[in-house]
């Protein structure tokens, strides 16, 4: 009886070990494999995320060159590869319901799929092609060019969108953020399939490259296919470019003139870097501002539809406002007035209370997609370590008010405007746009 007992144990011991080895922890690690650093998060989603990151993003190229690690990520899951031709791999995405694309933005560009657990095997299948072997047929990427060239000018045409490419451009001239990651149309028409295939197969680097997946997966499946699939990627030296984020200390404003049913306004401001411990605090008092300036222009004074604020989370940060008016003058004095009586004032415990609500409830909306995970930890570990992602509700509730309003006082000031509009309005306006908040 006593060794059935002990027999019984043993099968129990060892099944547990196994549950536990099997099951998702729902943990986030990360670990190397042949010199590949992987980040993954088990879950029990049966859509499962996979995303290769490549660090540097604008700092990667010259101004003249736009748009280039974009369009050359694209390329690699549209226009075609060793095993597959453009249609055959696109066939095949369709059939398994994988959705695959690459894109590149400031600090990096990244090529990534999304597939139901269920044809795993073939999706990752597309996705080594994509980073692997791409051909870069000559036909496929001047029609790729052409889709994109078509985009950018769309986005011209649209006043929120160029705003916000406007301001970037010109808050940060004089350095690589001033490089539209998307290019302009005559820098991409330049662009040949032989560059984008140079420029391609440079990136490839395992010291400039990680991977991040999510999904019902377990590790020793992913560590399988990485083996199989990654190992013979070049692995050569990589510095990551130093940052040096401008400090505004005047205000500035630059005009575009255009003829629109209204006026577009923003302003870049300062910003602690984004892996300080200043900069979760900011970010909270900017997100208090925007909701502070809505209630004062939209609700109270009637001034703009949908003005806000928010902080941007890049390797070199800033705060942005966001103003449409068609009485510039008045929208940008109430904007000075409320952003300095934030500043003296701060905010209270009970408008803390709210936000840590907020922030909480919207990290875990974040969570509730395997592709939103992915994206989440990549951006964390650009800006400095995925833990961040991780541990940021706990961060949360740990703000207090006095960082708050410590951040907001040493940081905000400096504002750089940028006008989209009637030219007559803004001058007009002059005297606002230059008022530097106290």
């Amino acid at each position: 009886m006593k060794k059935l007992i002990t027999t019984i144990f043993t099968l129990c011991f060892i099944y547990s070990i196994s549950i536990a080895q099997t099951l998702p922890t729902n943990t986030t690690t990360s670990f190397m494999v042949n010199g590949l650093k992987v980040i993954f998060k088990p879950t029990v989603k049966e859509v499962i995320s996979v995303r290769m990151y490549f660090r540097g993003g604008v700092y990667n190229y010259p101004g003249t060159m736009a748009g280039i690690e974009s369009l050359a990520l694209k390329a690699a899951t549209e226009c075609g590869t060793k095993k597959y031709n453009a249609d055959k791999f696109r066939d095949l995405a369709d059939e398994f319901g994988v959705s695959i694309g690459g894109s590149s933005t400031y600090d990096y560009g990244n090529i990534g799929i999304d597939c139901v657990a269920k044809y795993f095997n073939q999706s990752w299948d597309l996705f080594a092609e994509a980073i692997n072997n791409p051909v870069f047929d000559n036909a496929e990427v001047q029609l790729l060019k052409s889709k994109q060239i078509t985009v950018i000018n769309g986005q011209q045409s649209d006043p929120d969108q160029h705003l916000d490419d406007l301001q970037v451009q010109t808050a940060f001239a004089g350095t690589p953020y001033a490089t539209d990651p998307d290019g302009t149309e005559q820098s991409l028409t330049a662009l040949s399939s032989t560059d984008l295939k140079e420029y391609y197969y440079n990136l490839l680097n395992k010291n400039r490259m990680f991977i991040v997946v999510a999904g019902n997966i377990t590790r020793q499946q992913i560590e399988e296919k990485i083996k199989a699939s990654f190992t013979s990627l070049p692995a050569k030296p990589y510095t990551p470019p130093v940052r040096q984020a401008p400090v505004w200390k005047e205000n500035k404003v630059y005009v575009e003139s255009r003829a629109l049913a209204t006026n577009y306004i923003s302003a870049a401001f300062n910003a602690p870097p984004v892996n300080s411990p200043e900069f979760l605090a900011y970010r909270m008092g900017i997100s208090a501002f925007g909701g502070t300036l809505f209630n004062e222009l939209r609700t109270k004074l009637n001034l703009s539809y949908d003005p806000g604020a928010y902080a941007v989370s890049q390797l070199m940060s800033y705060g942005i406002i966001h103003v449409s008016t068609n009485s510039p003058k008045e929208a940008i004095e109430a904007t000075d007035r409320t952003l300095s009586r934030l500043k003296e004032l701060g905010i209270s415990d009970e408008g803390l209370k709210y936000l840590k609500g907020s922030f909480i409830t919207s990290n875990y909306i974040k969570e509730q997609g395997s592709g939103a995970i992915t994206a989440n930890l990549g951006s964390a570990e650009i800006n400095g370590g995925w833990e961040y992602a991780d541990k940021l509700p706990a961060m949360i509730n740990a703000i207090t008010v006095d960082q708050i309003n410590a951040a907001m006082l040493k940081y905000i000031g400096g504002l750089r405007w940028t006008y989209i509009g009637d030219p007559e309005l803004a001058k007009k306006a002059e005297d606002a746009f230059s008022t530097q908040v106290h």
